[in-house]
């Protein structure tokens, strides 16, 4: 088991909009240390913390740099037999820690009027004579997230009337080799399919607009409670968040595929905390359209996208697969994540990782004489969590739930999401904590 790292998303081409850049080199899952959304500071390794135990589980304001995790070496399991017990599988793992995502993105998505990048802003949202500081207000210099395409930064509202922070995505300018038009459907892909996503578990999309030096934003809700991932690093988390967390995501995660939407990067930097317990799903570089609002069929997905340490074991053989269920499998891992503050494997490879390919092993010959649940699964808390993480994690696609089997399940129906009762039995320390936010003269 690994230490949560901030992971590098990886992408290859895609047959289904939007189409995924050149994957990124496989990385070694990190150590997740205390930090907040965007550019952190991240030390390797737990040896400070206290390890959680099956029966426990354990937010954004200082810009820090994170640490660079080492590539894993490959080996080979020479045995599926290696008897794991919980000391030997927190201390053995790839640590969990942050790195910013690294994704370009194109699309076939429909694309914005183009004028050569001089003149009014363009927006999709409202009037485009309206300037973005009138619509959104002073954008921050100070980027709260940085990634390979993009930054994100504050822009902040006030006037008598009103007061509102924005999270800002400004992209990269446009390439020399790029045209005007290839450039601006690569900005649309991601905003032609989160700007119709509207759910309390998703990151409201307001605009994509143009600022005053013709820079194309993305205009999203800002979430004040910080990410998942700092939540975690934080620790101190209860059962009864952990499940409420949990069940957040899945009932996001149903939305998204009642829409016809596959994320395809489900990971604990992607989710966060609005200031009333929400636990949004945002970031929609990776994602695609399965099927089409007037289609039953649902059309294969390929390309690798998505995290090393959340990416289901079918995306790396380079065939056809159903988004969905990659999905599904990348909310088994961020369970683990956030009942261990650890991740179970480095990439779910048998070949390169020993942790996996004894994990898959295990899933495909299980003994009639020790637990139905391999290791990995079988120190779960609580005891009921268990089957259905095991089916969450099936190496084999077929064989593994969907969202609405899941959400269906016994245990999940039983868990208590904070926002939907009057006196929850827990809050989210993370979503209530005021982060610092220096808002003065743009700086």
């Amino acid at each position: 088991m690994n230490s949560l790292p901030p992971t590098r998303s990886s992408s290859r081409p895609s047959s289904q909009p939007p189409s995924c850049a050149p994957s990124q080199p496989p990385s070694r899952a990190p150590s997740m240390s205390s930090g907040v959304s965007g550019n952190k500071n991240i030390t390797n390794g737990l040896s400070n913390s206290k390890k959680p135990t099956p029966q426990s589980s354990n937010s954004n304001s200082s810009t820090v740099t994170p640490s660079r995790p080492s590539k894993p070496t490959s080996v080979y399991s020479d045995s599926g037999s290696h008897k794991f017990n919980l000391k030997d599988l927190l201390a053995s793992g790839p640590k969990i820690n942050r790195r910013g995502s690294q994704r370009s993105v194109g699309s076939s998505h429909s694309d914005v009027g183009s004028d050569g990048g001089k003149g009014r802003a363009r927006s999709t949202a409202g009037d485009s004579a309206v300037s973005f500081s009138q619509k959104y207000g002073v954008c921050q210099k100070v980027a709260v997230g940085k990634g390979a395409t993009s930054v994100v930064r504050l822009a902040h509202k006030w006037d008598r009337t009103e007061e509102k922070l924005y999270a800002v995505k400004q992209f990269r300018a446009r390439r020399k080799n790029e045209t005007e038009k290839e450039y601006v459907k690569k900005l649309t892909a991601e905003f032609c399919i989160s700007s119709t996503l509207h759910h309390p578990n998703i990151v409201e999309t307001v605009d994509l607009i143009q600022d005053e030096n013709q820079h194309w934003c993305e205009v999203m809700e800002f979430c004040p409670g910080g990410d998942l991932y700092a939540a975690i690093k934080k620790g101190g988390m209860s059962p009864s968040e952990v499940e409420c967390c949990f069940k957040q995501i899945l009932l996001g995660v149903e939305y998204l595929h009642s829409q016809g939407v596959a994320h395809r990067d489900i990971k604990p930097e992607n989710l966060f905390f609005d200031n009333q317990g929400h636990l949004k799903i945002g970031d929609y570089g990776a994602s695609t359209v399965y099927r089409l609002p007037w289609e039953a069929t649902v059309h294969m997905s390929t390309g690798l996208c998505g995290s090393e340490p959340y990416i289901a074991p079918e995306q790396f053989l380079g065939k056809p697969y159903d988004a969905r269920l990659v999905d599904i499998w990348a909310c088994g891992i961020v369970y683990y994540c956030l009942h261990f503050q650890e991740l179970p494997w480095r990439a779910a490879q048998p070949a390169n990782d020993t942790l996996y390919s004894s994990y898959a092993q295990a899933c495909a010959n299980p003994s009639s004489t020790v637990s139905a649940c391999p290791p990995t699964i079988n120190n779960l808390s609580p005891r009921a969590c268990r089957p259905l993480i095991r089916r969450m994690l099936e190496p084999e696609p077929k064989k593994r739930m969907t969202i609405e089997e899941v959400i269906g399940h016994t245990w999940v129906q039983g868990i208590e999401v904070c926002h939907e009762v009057k006196e929850p039995r827990h809050i989210h320390v993370s979503a209530k904590t005021t982060h610092t936010i220096h808002l003065g003269n743009g700086q």
